[in-house]
């Protein structure tokens, strides 16, 4: 999901709404506190690329245990990225993930990182920490891609080069996968089916609460969420929403998980949240991603001329790969329900990532209210009138 950002970044959004002077990044001490290297070099005796020579932490995650790792082999320095997945993950998620990234490989899609196969054969490494009664726990080793990490999910700001070039970018992802057969499957329903588990968890909170700031304000605007997700369920539920084209989508396509070079996207990663859904689903969370404002006066609006822009730039992508598929008025129609969705998406993360952790219940405030200030955006019927109206100028 989403890439943690820095305390500063945090400290700029707290700062304008007067919660907090300054926050740690939750959880990157006590994961430095623990030295991976004998970890690490025991992962990579299953790889065939030299011994371990040094490694770094990759601090920008909240889901998954992230290094890049250097190795030296015959002499020569090579560096990789090495993942430690989430627990609770299965085999068949990462056999989807995996088949995803070689299809993008052998389909001659630059952007992606290659997964570097084990000693025999495998995309991953399985171990058991504390015996098979903890269950498994999941390594990989992929490609380190070339560009610069300049943003993370939380107020990207692309200027007009890079949004053209994400833009275009999904756009050739959603060719490419059409034609994918892929192993395993994800364990997470598609947006559809998960709302009515959203509408669960919202039900549920009431039960679990940490009597927190954060708690306070979700209470005094769980109506509010509890409204806007019924009135999504309902769009959702007529029978031709089930004609969208269906197909791998990202499910995480935001500037964070992008590398940019000179205006340019050279890099697309973090394919573990994939699954086969609507693609309009995935353009829409991408919408919502890209082009919601995280300032303090205009917190949770769309910015609609970038919104603009990157559709106009994404259906004339399409227009002009041979075989593809443009968006259809079908697709069209549904598009702003599905941002909304998207973010109903973001929310259930925030409030499932802070019932289930130990996080800073000041640091997902931000993330909270960003949601909610997007459903009382959505939900003025000006602002709706505004979205559509900017859907339809492409």
């Amino acid at each position: 999901m989403p890439v943690r950002l820095s305390s500063g970044e945090l400290t700029g959004l707290l700062d304008g709404h007067g919660v907090a002077e300054d926050l740690p990044i939750h959880g990157v001490k006590e994961m430095m506190d623990k030295d991976p290297a004998l970890e690490l070099q025991e992962i990579i005796k299953h790889y065939d690329i030299g011994d371990l020579l040094g490694f770094e932490l990759n601090q920008r995650g909240y889901v998954n245990l992230s290094y890049v790792i250097e190795t030296v082999k015959a002499g020569q320095k090579y560096r990789y990225f090495l993942r430690k997945y989430k627990k609770g993950i299965s085999a068949q998620e990462l056999d989807f993930e995996h088949s995803l990234i070689a299809h993008l490989v052998a389909k001659k899609f630059h952007q992606v990182a290659r997964v570097i196969p084990t000693k025999s054969l495998g995309s991953y490494v399985l171990q058991y920490e504390g015996g098979q009664s903890k269950g498994p726990v999941f390594y990989a080793v992929f490609e380190l891609l070339p560009g610069e990490d300049k943003y993370t999910w939380v107020n990207p700001n692309c200027d007009q080069p890079e949004l053209v070039s994400a833009a275009g970018i999904l756009a050739r992802f959603h060719q490419a996968v059409t034609d994918l057969k892929p192993a395993g499957s994800r364990a997470e329903p598609k947006i559809v089916d998960l709302l009515p588990v959203i509408a669960g968890t919202l039900s549920e909170y009431l039960n679990r609460t940490k009597h927190t700031a954060f708690d306070q304000y979700l209470l005094d605007n769980l109506d509010l969420i509890k409204v806007n997700l019924e009135k999504t369920r309902r769009v959702l539920a007529q029978p031709t929403y089930r004609q969208l084209l269906q197909l791998p989508i990202h499910c995480d396509y935001h500037p964070g998980n992008l590398k940019f070079q000179q205006g340019e996207v050279v890099g697309l990663f973090d394919f573990d949240w994939s699954k086969i859904d609507a693609r309009c689903f995935d353009l829409a969370l991408a919408i919502f991603y890209f082009f919601t404002s995280w300032g303090a006066k205009s917190d949770g609006r769309l910015r609609l001329d970038q919104v603009t822009l990157f559709l106009k730039t994404y259906q004339q992508t399409l227009k002009n790969l041979p075989g593809a598929i443009p968006l259809n008025s079908l697709e069209l129609n549904f598009l702003p329900t599905l941002i909304n969705a998207g973010n109903l998406y973001v929310l259930n993360w925030t409030i499932e990532d802070y019932l289930n952790k130990e996080v800073d219940p000041q640091e997902y405030l931000v993330f909270l209210r960003h949601g909610v200030n997007f459903a009382k955006w959505y939900e003025d019927p000006k602002d709706q009138k505004k979205l559509q109206e900017s859907i339809q100028k492409i």
